[in-house]
């Protein structure tokens, strides 16, 4: 198996998972730090897809933004999902560095308002179209 199918398989299982919390609700504590958890890791998994993209069409991005300016240069992502990936970076990096900071109400609406599966199509769509390029078999 390819590293961006295992990259993308990992998307996907933290997506269902997500998707079972917003049916039942973030109605406690816990239940808000797994949904925390869980879009962290799902937005790992995002920038994780586009920097192993970057790097198999042979650029050496030093950030994840690079990473995100590369594919666009490549023509792989639009302005607009370069910019909707830039946000999801925005998100991990708070939710890992400014932990003591999370806004609750921005977790509860990313997981009630199904947000998460935006990163999920786009990753979908990101490993599709790396196939089509003969990336990572």
């Amino acid at each position: 198996m390819g590293v961006l199918l295992s990259i993308y398989e990992g998307i996907a299982k933290d997506t269902a998972r997500l998707e079972r919390l917003a049916e039942a609700g973030l109605s406690n504590w816990v239940e808000l730090i797994a949904a925390t958890r869980l879009l962290q890791t799902q937005a790992q998994g995002l920038i994780d897809l586009v920097a192993r993209i970057a790097s198999l069409l042979g650029h050496a991005p030093g950030s994840a933004r690079e990473a995100v300016e590369a594919l666009l240069l490549e023509g792989v992502v639009s302005e607009g999902e370069a910019l909707f990936i830039k946000k999801v970076i925005g998100f991990r990096n708070v939710v890992v560095h400014e932990y003591l900071g999370i806004d609750e109400s921005l977790i509860k609406g990313l997981v009630e308002g199904r947000e998460f599966r935006r990163v999920a199509s786009l990753a979908a769509s990101l490993l599709e179209r790396a196939a089509k390029r003969g990336l990572d078999p």
